[in-house]
């Protein structure tokens, strides 16, 4: 890798690595970013957009607070999902709770990478329990294809 791309690229080599066998051609394929808030899913996910010349789907874009909990306005994520992958071109949708997204709209992600970030922030307790709750119903560290450490 060309180390003068970009301040991350040391720090996501190691993805960049494991995504060249998956999306070499480009193919439909819908690549997965999950963590906890502030772990910087935001961040690898537009990095790797720009690495392989992908789109990405900023899920937290279609994301509003309604009775205390994350919702998503998911018809919305699955039309601009569906439009890429009938493209043929792979698309990576990053977010909060982005395995409970996309179950909700009956699609499966190619390749799941999961952000473990110590230094994320705390979240107010609703949140917390919100997060306990979808991490053990959808297990995303432990169904990861790849998991990414950072600490800042």
């Amino acid at each position: 890798m060309d180390s003068s791309k970009n301040g991350h690229d040391k720090e996501y080599a190691p993805v960049v690595r494991a995504l060249v066998s998956v999306l070499h051609n480009l193919p439909p394929k819908i690549i997965a970013i999950d963590g906890r808030p502030g772990s910087g899913k935001t961040t690898l996910g537009r990095f790797l957009a720009w690495w392989f010349n992908v789109s990405l789907i900023e899920t937290d874009l279609f994301l509003f607070e309604g009775e205390g909990r994350y919702r998503h306005r998911a018809d919305e994520v699955a039309r601009i999902i569906a439009t890429r992958l009938q493209g043929n071109l792979p698309v990576i949708v990053e977010g909060v709770t982005v395995l409970r997204q996309l179950a909700s709209m009956n699609v499966d992600a190619h390749f799941l990478i999961y952000v473990d970030n110590a230094s994320a922030p705390k979240l107010r307790q609703e949140y917390e329990t919100q997060f306990v709750e979808y991490e053990a119903k959808f297990s995303p560290r432990q169904r990861a294809d790849f998991t990414l450490e950072l600490d800042h």
